[in-house]
């Protein structure tokens, strides 16, 4: 009986050993990975008292220094630092992590007239929105109120799909499910401090020559230096400027011929500004969310984009059109199996 006591003590030291080396979160820790729970622990989580957070990124050409993960790489860095704010601000409450949907709609390459390119692996955006829909679908039949989905890619299709997607399960449901993203960037306070914080790093001179900075510029550009400097190409130091001050101009520098898929000044990036650049994005998310859950509505306020610019609609209009006849492919080819 001791031999086989002692061989449970060694067995059981070993499994603890075994759980540290592969599991993320701490041992008594509130912050949960939904891929590492078994099904009656989720069972066992409070309804009212657990929140999910919902990683959207993208794969998508990023300029030749950046990563095609750059939109997936630093919306889980900014989810995960989410998480432990929080945890810490909401002590009772579970925060669960959920597996990133790293696929979204519509690569930049799209402005420039190119519907496919070796950098840019999306899918349809209906597709999207039925997936974010399915998967916040089913947390709330599961009873789950609290559903926030963190999105690191900027294309109007792609967050016009998750703010559709958000708001059936919200009002089908009667949950709260939440495109952190809109309502970010829509909110004005919170861009007044991004605003703030770039002018901290670059003079007004810089600033305006850097034009809209919305792919692999600067920003992206600095952000990826602080949260994966080894996946930044030192190249990006000579990279000459692209920068544009409307949309029409930047769909002119993104079908020039030889463009190499970024916009703006991604020579002037720096670590220092990357780290506070995601601060702000983190603290921002933070902060909606405790808005939501301590009872501010904000399924009704505003957010950015909700509709296709017109200067963008034409290249999009050749997407949809691309989507559909994939679609209809697919489809004829299901029929065609069918009667086989």
């Amino acid at each position: 009986m001791l031999a086989w006591a002692v061989a449970g003590v060694t067995l059981s030291a070993q499994q603890q050993a075994a759980k540290k080396r592969h599991s993320s979160t701490p041992a008594g820790s509130r912050i949960h990975k939904l891929e590492e729970l078994n099904w009656p622990r989720i069972h066992a989580l409070e309804r009212e008292r657990t929140l999910f957070l919902l990683p959207v990124g993208m794969l998508e050409e990023h300029g030749p220094h950046l990563p095609v993960g750059a939109d997936t790489l630093g919306v889980l860095y900014e989810a995960n630092r989410v998480s432990k704010r929080v945890s810490q601000a909401l002590g009772d409450w579970n925060v669960v992590m959920m597996p990133s949907i790293n696929y979204g709609h519509g690569g930049a390459n799209q402005i420039g007239g190119m519907l496919l390119h070796p950098g840019t692996y999306g899918i349809r955006q209906s597709t999207l929105r039925s997936l974010v829909a399915d998967v916040g679908g089913q947390l709330a039949q599961n009873g789950f109120k609290w559903i926030f989905v963190l999105n690191g890619h900027g294309a109007p299709a792609h967050n016009i799909a998750i703010n559709e997607a958000c708001d059936f399960i919200s009002e089908s449901f009667r949950v709260t499910m939440l495109h952190l993203t809109g309502l970010f960037r829509a909110d004005a306070a919170i861009q007044a401090r991004g605003e703030k914080i770039k002018a901290r790093y670059f003079s007004a001179a810089e600033i305006s020559s850097f034009g809209m900075d919305v792919h692999a510029g600067v920003s992206e550009t600095s952000a990826i230096l602080a949260v994966r400097p080894d996946l930044v190409r030192s190249g990006y130091k000579t990279l000459p400027d692209r920068a544009g001050r409307t949309l029409d101009e930047l769909r002119e520098i993104a079908m020039a011929p030889g463009w190499q898929g970024y916009l703006s000044s991604p020579s002037k990036a720096t670590a220092a500004y990357g780290r506070a650049f995601e601060e702000w994005w983190v603290d921002g998310f933070t902060e909606l969310i405790l808005r939501a859950v301590r009872g501010e509505d904000l399924l009704h306020q505003p957010r950015l984009p909700d509709t296709i610019p017109p200067a963008v609609a034409p290249a999009l209009e050749k997407a949809f059109a691309n989507d559909r006849a994939f679609e209809m492919k697919l489809e004829n080819w299901l029929a065609q199996r069918r009667k086989d």
